[in-house]
């Protein structure tokens, strides 16, 4: 099984003693948001661990810090589980190949970061949720920091309704239309879609420190930004592989890799594990670089970014390797997701 394939990275994993208290904090946020109000959903939601993440993800933060940044990946896998997926309750039926749905959701998130936080009169729980997230992203943060944390949240909404438009397109009538992406158009994708960006500046909201823009656009450092991207997706990519595949979502490294290589399951495994090998390596010559292209004054804020990096790949590796979440999303002989997120207009 994918999850089980081994990927060794040269970065120490380390875990939030908060950990544990998260878990359960998290859960009661989820309830008062109205996230989860049946007890198949908490159990699900348990089994993601979402906490976990982040609490490898930031293994020096607790409290309301840590809090925070599993509050905002929970609100961002559960916009992938329903965009992804589907929905159940009133909506009663499929949003992936429903591209209008799709824009009117990612519309009112938008909203949500337009307005400073303040989520449209008729939204849904998931709206709601995401603008009490982002009210705690804006106490005390720059206008440049959170305008910047802003554009990566909107690249993830924007991608999601560009992939539902292609859906849409392509494979609801003509599955045989579908073409798998190449690596270069992959990897292009991965990094401006993917939540890698947004949960960096999590990271740094949790450590109370800004990246300055000057540093944010180095090219040493937007270098170990994408390498990071680049490792998380890779390994979400192949633990997640047959969750994609029963969705028929080919954005997923593992076919392109079998595509362009014209090879098999495990020759592909093993293109990867290398690929991760390699960007691992880049990454850790481009940190002693560091010092040298950032200057006396950016050095602290560059040190701290890439401590920020290494324990983004291997917390998400630690997590990534037991989460329920990269399952399909109803085990066999479990109900279906009770509780409607959405709220969207029926029409």
């Amino acid at each position: 099984m994918p999850q089980d394939t081994a990927f060794t990275l040269p970065f120490g994993a380390v875990t939030s003693p908060d950990a544990d208290a998260a878990r359960h904090r998290s859960l009661h946020w989820c309830r008062r948001q109205r996230l989860v109000e049946d007890p198949v959903d908490e159990l699900r939601l348990l089994h993601w661990d979402f906490a976990g993440l982040m609490a490898g993800w930031n293994p020096r933060a607790g409290g309301e810090q840590l809090d925070l940044t599993v509050d905002a990946v929970v609100v961002a896998a559960l916009l992938n589980d329903h965009i992804d997926d589907h929905v159940h309750g009133p909506l009663a039926g499929p949003l992936p190949d429903r591209p209008d749905r799709i824009a009117a959701l990612c519309a009112e998130l938008g909203a949500v970061i337009a307005t400073a936080g303040r989520p449209p009169a008729a939204a849904g729980p998931l709206v709601r949720a995401f603008a009490d997230v982002w009210r705690r992203l804006a106490d005390g943060a720059s206008p440049g920091w959170l305008e910047h944390t802003g554009q990566h949240w909107q690249w993830y909404l924007g991608a999601h309704l560009q992939e539902a438009r292609h859906r849409a397109r392509h494979h609801a009538h003509h599955p045989a239309r579908r073409r798998v992406p190449t690596r270069a158009e992959y990897a292009e994708l991965r990094r401006r879609s993917g939540p890698v960006p947004a949960m960096i500046d999590l990271s740094q909201k949790a450590y109370g420190f800004e990246l300055p823009r000057r540093l944010a656009t180095d090219v040493v450092v937007r270098r170990m930004l994408d390498l990071t991207a680049d490792v998380v997706g890779a390994l979400g990519d192949v633990h997640s592989v047959e969750r994609d595949e029963s969705r028929g979502d080919l954005h997923n490294l593992v076919p392109v890799i079998e595509h362009e290589l014209n090879c098999g399951r495990v020759e592909a495994l093993q293109e990867i594990q290398s690929m991760i090998t390699s960007w691992c390596e880049e990454f850790l010559l481009l940190e002693t670089r560091l010092p040298d292209t950032v200057g006396h004054r950016d050095a602290p804020a560059a040190r701290r970014i890439a401590d920020c990096l290494r324990t983004a790949m291997s917390g998400y590796l630690e997590w990534s390797r037991t989460t329920r979440y990269h399952s399909l999303l109803v085990p066999a002989g479990d109900p279906a997701p009770a509780t409607d997120h959405l709220g969207l207009d029926r029409g």
